[in-house]
């Protein structure tokens, strides 16, 4: 899909939400893609690059003028320091071993980490993030790691007919943790990908991430 009706169908479902194009952050998603595909995306008018694995983004890593590295998927606390110095968030934040890595590594090189906790709002077994009812006080126990800022929450919708309902779930969440989280910088609420990302942010999203409607199918 070209990236003029990507953009779009974004300010279309941000408009609905009674927000603007602007309002709304687009992540990346260059799982599989080479780094000269990820320098384009600065032409599409992004700045985010989105990477899943660790291994994967250190095969192709390279500080890019006007883009910023982030980790979106699952991270191994064991990796934390291969990547601490070229991410600039991190949005998978779901336990505390991980956060006191994050905390730890972060520090040796006097670097502050934004981070969103991941939480696993449809409940599937096996995926990861925070169980809903845990959040609020897994955000909170946060502010003992002062080299971790805690941004907001991220989720991966179940692909299903009620996604409507999971995104309201997840909003309500957000809201509570504005309001309950005094030490958290709670801005981004990262949800929707590439066959959700509408209504995702028609039910609050101001984050998403786009793969492959965005650059193609994945290598």
């Amino acid at each position: 899909m070209h990236t003029d009706e990507i953009k779009n169908k974004i300010s279309t479902a941000a408009q609905k939400a009674g927000k603007t194009f602007e309002d709304i952050t687009v992540v990346c998603a260059t799982k599989t893609r080479d780094i000269d595909t990820i320098k384009k995306i600065k032409d599409w008018g992004f700045c985010f690059a989105g990477e899943n694995r660790v291994q994967e983004l250190l095969s192709k890593y390279q500080p890019i003028d006007g883009i910023s590295w982030q980790i979106v998927g699952q991270l191994q606390s064991n990796k934390v320091k291969y990547i601490a110095d070229k991410v600039d968030m991190i949005q998978s934040l779901d336990r505390q071993s991980l956060a006191k890595e994050i905390d730890r590594q972060c520090g040796l090189i006097g670097k502050r980490m934004d981070c969103l906790v991941e939480v696993n709002i449809s409940g599937i077994e096996g995926r990861g993030g925070v169980e809903p009812q845990d959040t609020i006080d897994f955000v909170n126990q946060m502010a003992q790691y002062k080299n971790v800022n805690i941004k907001g929450l991220m989720t991966v919708l179940p692909i299903c007919d009620d996604v409507e309902d999971f995104c309201k779930k997840m909003k309500d969440l957000f809201d509570k943790a504005k309001q309950n989280c005094p030490h958290a910088d709670m801005q981004f609420l990262s949800m929707g990908m590439s066959d959700d990302f509408e209504v995702a942010i028609q039910h609050g999203a101001n984050r998403i991430r786009l793969g492959c409607i965005l650059i193609g199918e994945r290598n």
